[in-house]
């Protein structure tokens, strides 16, 4: 699963996977930001279908990040920069031995990336790799964009 974030107003998008975006709202709050929460999806109701709304970030339902809300992630995620060090950081665990385990034959290349993918994902989660680690090195340019993106103002996350 991946977030997609559209700004309707300059009608720019941008995809992250679903680690990068829980990692960046776990940084962000160890930073200082305090979720507004967000708008439900611009037309619909909710009293009108009888539910409430949460105000979740953990969704892609289209719901709506305000500008202010934006921009103070955006702030959070700042204040941690000089505190990602450059260089990944290495852990003690050896991935590639969750995936020795024989996938099927008839997965395709695809198929298989995308299962791979995923148990690295997940694996990550249950190590409980901290958000300072999980952005250390190549990641820390990928904040960068984000933090840039927050800027732009409001955003959907589909």
């Amino acid at each position: 699963m991946s977030y997609e974030l559209f700004n309707p107003s300059i009608a720019f998008c941008k995809t992250f996977s679903k680690q990068f975006w829980a990692k960046a709202l776990e940084l962000a709050r160890l930073y200082g930001w305090g979720p507004q929460g967000t708008c439900p999806i611009p037309g619909i109701d909710f009293s009108n279908l009888g539910a409430d709304w949460l105000g979740t970030y953990l969704t892609n339902d289209g719901q709506v990040v305000s500008a202010e809300d934006a921009c103070a992630l955006a702030a959070a995620l700042e204040r941690s920069l000089e505190d990602i060090p450059d260089a990944r950081i290495e852990t003690d665990w050896d991935f590639s031995l969750w995936l020795q385990a024989e996938l099927p034959e008839w997965f395709s290349p695809m198929e298989r990336e995308l299962v791979e993918e995923e148990l690295q994902e997940g694996l990550l989660d249950i190590m409980g790799t901290p958000p300072l680690e999980f952005f250390a090195g190549d990641e820390k340019p990928h904040l960068v964009q984000f933090i840039r993106f927050c800027r732009l103002g409001s955003f959907e996350i589909l």
